[in-house]
């Protein structure tokens, strides 16, 4: 190795997200990464390496879209190469935003063919899902013919850092080659390990998704030189997130104590949540009032976290109410879920708040109908993955599945008939389960019967999100 080799890791930009539902919060994340870009034109990097969630959503708008490409550019022609992978927000079913980028020679995708800065190496992993880590095949990779270092890029929640989906050292023992350092993404905090001889590091989200959150924004920046690796944080100035913590005394001195407790801070332009706490879950308060009044010292985004013991579970626990950041604690629970992407798609479509009621349904039978028409159904477990979710989006309730802060469809209706859908596909005699020959017989009137209607139907509308 000749000269040092010094690269940005960044990751979880999260461009598009109006946080709070708050278009400066959309602005925030966006300035954010723009900082990230600034200081790589400065330091004069040899790259940015990005580990996943470009975008908060596979569905980015076009002003995302714009100024993302503009960012893009400013690299470009500062001759520093952009090297991603793709997140599980941005995921697609096919061809990746990472693609068009890629077309436009403004970003390289990593993957299993590496791509050389002078003699190091780096390769990637796009977001796996739960359902499919075991199944991954790491004989793709094509070993370095001649590196001092390679690096694995991934966006993946990795133990022993956090309680991860994968275990970094089953990956750093099954891929071909020597790991010299994991570059991650998806878990939001700093952090910096080894695993055996190989660094492994988060670098963290560049905003803030979360109250939670309360570390500051950061990135990493990588020095590779005939002395070894070294990794060092560089941190982000971004919006102050503040919590105003006010004890109930006197409940008849609620809303001047926390008038009180407010003046004390510096609150302009900020994200401020009032905490409320106390035994005394009698008192009624309005949390409007209280956010008109930090609205009225020019707070950017007023919150209200109550507290108070409010309720008794069945087990004599005590249950805190907390009215902050519901569209981060949906995000959680989803993840939970373990669901592919299928069932990620129908999530998406039913808490898409800037889709009319009256369009879910059309938009759930033209996207889940797009999926089923790229998906493989030789393979039983898709088959099985599809109906689970199908299962469990018409269990919940008989008539109607609701999430929160999302507007009402009929699951049951809608996804029927895709299960006939899916089950009618013929697959070679010799793969057929018994099973599905009964259904295939069972269920050919449904389709001689609307064979006619489909023959006259109107011919598809396309837009640009179908081909990306």
């Amino acid at each position: 190795m000749d000269r040092e080799i010094k690269i940005i890791h960044t990751a979880d930009t999260h461009i598009g997200y109006r946080q709070y539902h708050n278009e400066v919060r959309r602005q925030d994340f966006l300035q954010a990464f723009s900082t990230v870009i600034d200081h790589a034109i400065e330091m004069k990097v040899d790259a940015v390496v990005h580990a996943g969630d470009l975008f908060d959503s596979r569905t980015p708008s076009l002003e995302d879209i714009l100024d993302t490409m503009k960012l893009f550019s400013r690299l470009k022609e500062a001759k520093i190469p952009l090297l991603a992978i793709v997140g599980n927000h941005e995921s697609k079913q096919s061809t990746q935003w990472l693609d068009l980028f890629e077309s436009m020679e403004l970003a390289i995708r990593l993957g299993t063919f590496p791509y050389m800065i002078e003699d190091v190496a780096f390769y990637g992993i796009d977001s796996v899902p739960r359902s499919k880590i075991p199944l991954f095949d790491f004989s793709a990779f094509k070993e370095p013919l001649d590196s001092s270092y390679n690096v694995l890029v991934m966006h993946q929640l990795m133990s022993p850092i956090t309680v991860g989906e994968w275990d970094c050292a089953s990956v750093i023992d099954s891929v071909p080659f020597h790991v010299d350092v994991m570059l991650l993404g998806d878990y939001h905090k700093y952090e910096k390990i080894t695993v055996g001889d190989t660094w492994v590091t988060y670098c963290g989200s560049t905003e803030r998704n979360s109250l939670a959150e309360e570390e500051n924004r950061s990135y990493n920046t990588i020095t590779i030189s005939q002395k070894g690796i070294d990794i060092s944080r560089r941190n982000i100035p971004t919006r102050e997130f503040l919590r105003i913590p006010v004890s109930i005394g006197d409940p008849a001195k609620i809303y001047e104590d926390i008038l009180s407790a407010v003046k004390e801070q510096d609150v302009e332009n900020k994200v401020v949540f009032v905490e409320i706490n106390g035994d005394d879950d009698s008192v009624s308060i309005s949390y409007a009032e209280i956010e008109e009044m930090l609205l009225s010292r020019n707070v950017l985004v007023p919150g209200v976290r109550d507290l108070r013991k409010v309720a008794e579970d069945l087990f004599g626990q005590s249950v805190s109410i907390s009215f902050y950041d519901p569209d981060e604690a949906i995000k959680n629970e989803i993840k939970k879920m373990s669901l592919s992407e299928g069932g990620l798609l129908v999530d998406e479509i039913v808490r898409d708040l800037s889709l009319p009621k009256t369009k879910v349904s059309d938009e759930a039978e033209n996207r889940l109908g797009d999926l089923l028409d790229k998906m493989d159904f030789s393979k039983p477990m898709l088959l099985e993955s599809l109906n689970e979710e199908i299962s469990y989006y018409s269990s919940k309730s008989e008539n109607e599945t609701t999430l929160p802060s999302a507007p009402k469809v009929n699951i049951a209706k809608e996804t029927e008939k895709y299960v006939i859908n899916v089950h009618e596909i013929k697959a070679p005699e010799s793969e057929k389960e018994p099973d599905m020959v009964a259904i295939e017989t069972e269920n050919k009137k449904y389709y001689d019967k609307n064979q006619k209607a489909s023959a006259h139907a109107k011919p598809k509308q396309y837009n640009l999100g179908d081909y990306l």
